[in-house]
């Protein structure tokens, strides 16, 4: 298939970076369609890209639609997002969904494609960011080359599967696995513990378990903070659009007669205390979201249409993603009810204002 693949997105709040994102790959991707409830953004964003705004998803056809991004709440989280992603498959549309989906609708999911002969792909998104995608990378050459001893990882609630989706790919997966809850969040800790193992490494998790259901997308401490500790040093993320570090372990050799050489000449000693490995410096918000948000968005495309065009349905994938669902509603679980919390009132601060 050397034409663009005809693709339609069903949501326009995140769905808006699907837009942006489409819209630099015209040689991959011809959007042809947004479906939305008819809300005034839907027909600003359809008039603004010259396309079709559908509010029933029945009015798509196989025959005019190749794929569709379903960027809609999930069942788990209540939307209709895993109707609309199935209705699609049925009419065999290839499906691109935004996470999280639950395990018994993830399973439809792939169902129904198998049978439809079409693709599913669970999109956790995160991974694709560029300071994400460098820890990643990063992680897997450390791993070749130094023994991991423990994982730390940080998260807002509302960004848990793709936490465990980072940590399913830096470590190959996930089996075995098992959690348990250590504490719960409060009014004085706002961050539930949980401990376990993947893969018979220890993991600590730190979760803000609060919502504010009045506005849901807010009022997070953190994105992802992760640390993997190995005998040769940690790799540091400090934030999913932060900086990637590498600390070397230090180690001071010592002379014969046993006393340590802080002025000897060994290699150890000339290490750089901490290295750099990606810096997101001087950006703003507003351009995460316009710039570095598409860009990963990109990848993503990109890697769903490698998938649509191989014709195959990759089962070891398909398999890694019903995993990764288990092991993320296994620590939900740990983590018990959300706390529900108000907003407070914020006011953007700078270091200089300090």
């Amino acid at each position: 298939m050397e034409r663009p693949l005809r693709v339609v997105v069903c949501g326009t709040t995140f769905g808006r970076i699907y837009l942006d994102a489409i819209k630099q790959l015209s040689k991959e991707y011809k959007l042809v369609g947004i479906v939305a409830r008819g809300s005034e953004q839907a027909g600003r964003c359809a008039q603004e890209y010259g396309i079709p705004l559908y509010t029933d998803v029945n009015r798509l056809t196989k025959e005019e639609t190749d794929a569709a991004c379903v960027v809609v709440r999930s069942t788990v989280v209540g939307g209709q997002g895993s109707y609309l992603a199935n209705n699609l498959l049925m009419k065999g549309v290839h499906v691109l969904q935004e996470h999280p989906i639950h395990y018994d609708d993830l399973a439809e999911c792939f169902r129904n494609a198998r049978q439809h002969s079409c693709c599913y792909y669970l999109n956790s998104f995160y991974p694709d960011l560029v300071t994400v995608y460098s820890f990643i990378e990063t992680a897997l050459k450390v791993l070749k080359n130094s023994k991991l001893n423990y994982i730390e990882a940080s998260c807002s609630l509302q960004v848990l599967f793709p936490l465990v989706d980072i940590l399913g790919k830096v470590l190959g997966g996930f089996r075995p696995w098992s959690f348990a809850s250590v504490s719960k969040s409060t009014a004085e800790d706002p961050f539930s513990t949980v401990i376990g193992q993947i893969k018979d490494l220890p993991v600590t998790l730190r979760i803000q378990n609060q919502i504010n259901p009045a506005d849901p997308d807010n009022n997070t401490h953190l994105l992802h903070r992760i640390v993997i500790g190995t005998d040769s040093g940690n790799l540091i993320m400090t934030d999913s659009h932060g900086i990637v570090l590498w600390c070397p372990n230090m180690y001071v050799p010592r002379t014969e007669d046993g006393v340590l050489d802080i002025y000897g000449t060994s290699s150890f000693l000339s290490l750089p205390v901490m290295e750099e490995v990606v810096s997101l410096k001087n950006k703003t918000f507003q351009s995460i979201f316009t710039e570095v948000w598409p860009s990963a968005m990109k990848r993503t495309l990109q890697r769903f249409r490698n998938i649509i065009m191989s014709g195959k349905n990759n089962s070891s994938l398909s398999q890694y993603m019903l995993t990764a669902c288990q092991v993320w509603q296994d620590i939900s679980n740990q983590l018990g009810p959300v706390q529900i919390i108000s907003g407070n009132q914020l006011k953007p601060i700078t270091l200089s204002d300090l």
